[in-house]
């Protein structure tokens, strides 16, 4: 990738989330790099309640095979290990490069990204497989619910779904 060329890529995510959000009426105010573990504020049209967004973009994140398993791949960084809040969402981007189709978006608790990503990798990937994507992809009520307090989605968002995720050195 020629140099500079992921800074809009990482743009060209954060810009569609927000676009997202904000054509359901959720108020998504952009940080533009003012606030290192959030890269979107999204807020209840009244205002009443926030959540913390991440978002993190690929041109093309699908992987036919990683961990035994078909499923989505992007890179994180060391910001997100351990770091979990039923506030704190990530938004994995999709852009699907070079394909006629719009990106893909996978709404997916912090819990997630931060039991599985670790310390000691030296690159900080995340990986979602296929068997999850039912739960996630382009799942905008996830936020709307969060933003009402809806008690299920605070469950969904404490909860590991062991069939349907990969845990570090467990392939199945």
């Amino acid at each position: 990738m020629p140099k500079g060329r992921s800074q809009f890529i990482g743009a060209s995510g954060q810009f569609y989330v927000a676009h997202q959000l904000t054509k359901r009426f959720i108020h998504a105010s952009i940080t533009v790099g003012n606030a290192p573990s959030v890269d979107i504020i999204a807020t209840k049209e009244d205002g009443s309640k926030s959540i913390s967004i991440q978002v993190k973009t690929s041109q093309d994140a699908y992987r036919r095979s990683r961990y035994d398993r078909e499923g989505c791949e992007w890179d994180v960084g060391t910001g997100v290990i351990e770091k979990i809040s039923s506030n704190l969402w990530y938004a994995f981007v999709d852009l699907k490069l070079g394909s006629e189709s719009e990106p893909d978006v996978y709404i997916v608790p912090s819990l997630w990204v931060g039991d599985f990503v670790k310390s000691d990798w030296s690159r900080k990937m995340y990986f979602l497989p296929s068997s999850a994507w039912e739960l996630t992809k382009n799942k905008w009520e996830l936020i709307s619910s969060c933003l009402d307090d809806n008690p299920e989605t605070k469950l969904f968002s404490q909860t590991w779904p062991e069939d349907k995720l990969v845990r570090w050195g467990q392939n199945t």
